[in-house]
């Protein structure tokens, strides 16, 4: 998606400075000029935007629970919220949806797991419903319970 946006604005550059140059070269110039501002403007606010830098941050900062799960013919669609109990703002958090037995008196058993990012702002001290789809296996499984295990969180800018 970010290469079609990409080409689409440099196809209506070059469109813009080609028709500018058949008009003349105060046109060109002008335009050639404008050009070459938006450019540097948007390359410095891309340089110096602490939103783009992301940084690792430690997975006990977020947590995620699974509320109910749905099945549907070819997915399990996890239903829950996702807190970040951190001080700054996340960005990307990857998770395992797991599939648990547990059978009374042992402990729970993981049937199928599946690790899935979710990309989602979530600002400190944030909650946010979660919707996941988690693909189901085959042979299909009857788990008791689902549990989300936070692996891996990327904040914006430290």
């Amino acid at each position: 998606m970010r290469f079609l946006l990409i080409l689409t604005v440099t196809v209506a550059v070059v469109v813009l400075l080609w028709g500018s140059w058949q008009a003349g070269r105060r046109p060109f110039y002008l335009a050639l000029a404008g050009v070459i501002v938006a450019g540097t403007l948007f390359g410095a606010a891309t340089l110096f935007t602490d939103q783009e830098r992301r940084a690792p941050a430690d997975p006990e900062t977020v947590t995620a629970e699974v509320s109910q799960v749905h099945r549907t013919e070819t997915t399990y669609r996890l239903t829950g919220d996702i807190a970040n109990r951190g001080e700054h703002a996340v960005a990307r958090v990857r998770l395992a949806a797991e599939a648990l037995r547990c059978p009374p008196a042992t402990a729970c058993e993981v049937l199928y797991d599946s690790e899935e990012t979710v990309s989602m702002h979530i600002p400190p001290n944030g909650r946010y419903p979660l919707n996941l789809s988690v693909p189901r296996p085959d042979p299909d499984i009857q788990a008791d319970r689902w549990r989300l295990r936070v692996l891996r969180v990327e904040v914006y800018g430290r």
